[in-house]
């Protein structure tokens, strides 16, 4: 343990270690330790490990994931607010090296030899700032000098009296615990409001626009659509490196199929949101509203005019609040997702730790976006296109929909869906996630069996309808489906 981290010659080093073969045996990799970079300068080892919190807190703090290691510079007073150190990943060696120095040229070092004691593996550093102290120093009424008030809040040595403990009236000096939030320098710079106002042009007040370049459309009945995506779309998708083989397979889904989420995309082909966020506004324009809101749709093809754009509709399924069936389906996101947390969190350690989560996440099951006669829902609210809702009720009211005569447009909030087609489909849905769900629990899987059918009933107002704000959709590319269980 050091006051400072110390660099090694490495020229010096392999002059004294690999002359001399014989001493490998000598070498101890396998002992694991810990390197703490000490700010200060120790000349007392006992005094250093007692501002640490002694070998009993250390070893603590050490074995402890995700603790900082306490430094406090009065560690016998109770109000001393520690200094955190800061667990780092690191690669390390720590040598053992014998040397000679002549009384003559003391200046002159010579390396006998060089042993390797262990390796490190991680670092504490106290690079965070310490909080504030409140000393228990007060003037005196009678002397008005200022007076260390510890021994009369803390009592010290043994006590012979309890009775006569605590009779004399003292002030209770309680300071909180933290006083500040952060123990990070923030950088903060006061300017007068006024000259603010003059150096900010009217244009700098706005938030940059993300560079997606996509084309997002707002639903019309009249207006052609775009036939060409925006040329920027395809220079930015070069600028991020994104594999030929990725662009490849997108373009050739949009050939079998012209209208996609990009939930049931990412899962049909296996890949992340980073493989296909930048391939898409290449090869298809974005709907944010209308019976195809949330769907990507190729360009050169327009859903307004064929008839079998019905089997692309999107259609908003959600679990009905009323009986047990909501409460046994989890929301997608947490009731309380900031929570407190005391503990430091190694930087490294969640960079690592994001990026296992983000790839574990961000690939969805084949599957998820079709509704079977077997399925669950994963989440309360779901979005899923008709040609993806695999019950055979379902697709046969699809077929049985009679072809418009020509010349006919579609409806601009139905499409080519008759009135209330949705709420049918929604009803069928309901029954066969009820009756799923009784299957869980006749095999085990809960513990409510007086479950009726009438108790999963729709109550009004359990529905809202869903908006699409083409504005926030330009500078947010979220498909409209921030909701679904696999974004």
């Amino acid at each position: 343990m050091t006051g400072k981290a110390s660099c090694h010659d490495n020229s010096a080093i392999s002059a004294g270690a690999s002359s001399d073969p014989k001493n490998s045996h000598k070498h101890n990799l396998q002992k694991e330790l810990v390197c703490i970079e000490y700010p200060g300068q120790v000349r007392n080892p006992d005094r250093m490990m007692a501002s640490l919190g002694g070998a009993l807190e250390l070893s603590t703090a050490i074995t402890t994931e995700k603790r900082r290691l306490e430094l406090r510079f009065r560690p016998d007073s109770i109000y001393s607010k520690p200094a955190f150190g800061d667990r780092h990943q690191t690669t390390g060696l720590v040598l053992k090296l014998k040397i000679r120095r002549k009384r003559s040229q003391p200046n002159e070092v010579q390396v006998r030899s060089i042993e390797i004691a262990g390796r490190v593996n991680f670092q504490y550093r106290f690079e965070s700032m310490c909080d504030f102290q409140l000393l228990p120093a007060m003037r005196s009424t009678t002397t008005g000098v200022v007076e260390c008030m510890y021994d009369s809040f803390v009592p010290s040595g043994v006590i012979t009296n309890p009775a006569e403990c605590g009779t004399d009236p003292v002030p209770y000096f309680l300071p909180p615990i933290s006083f500040s939030r952060f123990d990070t320098s923030q950088l903060n710079i006061f300017k007068a409001k006024d000259v603010v106002a003059d150096l900010t042009a009217p244009g700098d007040k706005e938030r940059a626009r993300r560079t997606k370049h996509g084309i997002y459309q707002g639903f019309t009945l009249l207006e052609p659509l775009p036939q060409e995506p925006n040329p920027l779309a395809p220079q930015t998708m070069k600028a991020k490196n994104v594999p030929q083989a990725t662009i490849d397979l997108v373009r050739n889904k949009f050939q079998e199929r012209p209208v996609w989420t990009k939930t049931a995309l990412k899962c049909a082909l296996q890949l992340s949101e980073d493989d296909i966020r930048y391939v898409l506004p290449s090869v298809a324009l974005y709907f944010v509203n209308g019976p195809w809101r949330g769907t990507w749709v190729r360009f050169g093809y327009d859903p307004r005019q064929f008839f079998d754009a019905r089997y692309y509709q999107l259609l908003d399924f959600r679990i009905r609040t009323t009986g047990a069936m909501h409460d046994k389906v989890k929301v997608k996101r947490s009731q309380n997702p900031i929570k407190p947390c005391m503990r430091f969190a190694n930087p490294s350690s969640n960079i690592r730790d994001s990026e296992k989560l983000s790839i574990s996440r961000s690939i969805a099951p084949k599957t998820d976006y079709i509704f079977t006669a077997d399925t669950l829902p994963q989440m309360r609210i779901i979005f899923y296109q008709y040609c993806d809702v695999q019950v055979p009720q379902i697709q046969q009211m699809l077929e049985k929909i009679p072809t418009p005569l020509t010349g006919a447009v579609c409806n601009e909030k139905t499409g080519w869906l008759p009135a209330r087609f949705d709420e049918q489909c929604r009803n069928i849905l309901t029954d066969i996630v009820l009756a799923n769900f009784r299957k869980k629990r006749e095999g085990g899987g809960g513990t409510d069996t007086n479950t009726s059918a009438s108790e999963f009933e729709e109550t009004e107002g359990d529905e809202t309808e869903r908006t699409f704000d083409e504005e926030e959709d330009e500078s947010d590319d979220s498909d409209g489906e921030k909701i679904l269980p696999f974004d």
